[in-house]
């Protein structure tokens, strides 16, 4: 079956395993460790003693059940932002995949209160290009090549030799780039 919340992919076989180990949390417990778990998504790192306090009275065992449930709760809200899921999609997926409808409305919830905090977070830590400060092209007709001359902030300096046929290829290469680029901004 293909998830929403996994970018129309199949569910990863140990969030399927993890999905009973959440089942057996309470509903305000999962909220909790689903708000936990998105506050250290925004600024890490996770406060895991919280989490600890949260399982202390649970029948689960701490030392494999707590790790493995961070890791599922932060995989599914983190992978639901990442793909623009939204929250109806994500639960009824929760509950195809067997977490109980209570559990998966305390998901939907946090989801719905962290969506936009998590979406800035992937945005701010996304990869980032330093801006180019010059660039110059040298032509040397005698050899039919061109150099080309790049200065990048913070005095990091590229060259590159192309022959003067494959010029015109990569300008054009450039310009789709360009414009791709321009629809992914405006689209943010």
């Amino acid at each position: 079956m293909k998830f929403r919340f996994n970018g129309d992919a199949d569910c990863p076989d140990w969030i399927l395993s993890e999905i009973y180990t959440l089942s057996r949390l309470s509903s305000v417990k999962l909220k909790l460790l689903g708000q936990i778990v998105c506050q250290g998504i925004i600024s890490p790192p996770i406060q895991v003693e919280k989490v600890e306090k949260l399982f202390a009275d649970s029948k689960l065992d701490a030392d494999i059940d707590l790790k493995s449930c961070i890791a599922c709760v932060s995989y599914l809200l983190s992978s639901a932002t990442r793909f623009n899921c939204d929250n109806n999609s994500l639960q009824s997926e929760l509950q195809q995949l067997g977490l109980p409808r209570e559990h998966s409305v305390a998901l939907k919830r946090v989801f719905d209160q962290y969506i936009e905090s998590l979406s800035a977070s992937f945005r701010q830590k996304s990869l980032k290009v330093k801006p180019l400060e010059s660039a110059a092209a040298v032509t040397d007709s005698q050899h039919q090549y061109v150099t080309l001359q790049l200065e990048i902030d913070g005095g990091i300096n590229k060259s590159a030799i192309f022959p003067l046929s494959k010029v015109d290829d990569l300008l054009k290469e450039l310009e789709q780039i360009k414009k791709v680029m321009i629809e992914l901004k405006e689209a943010l």
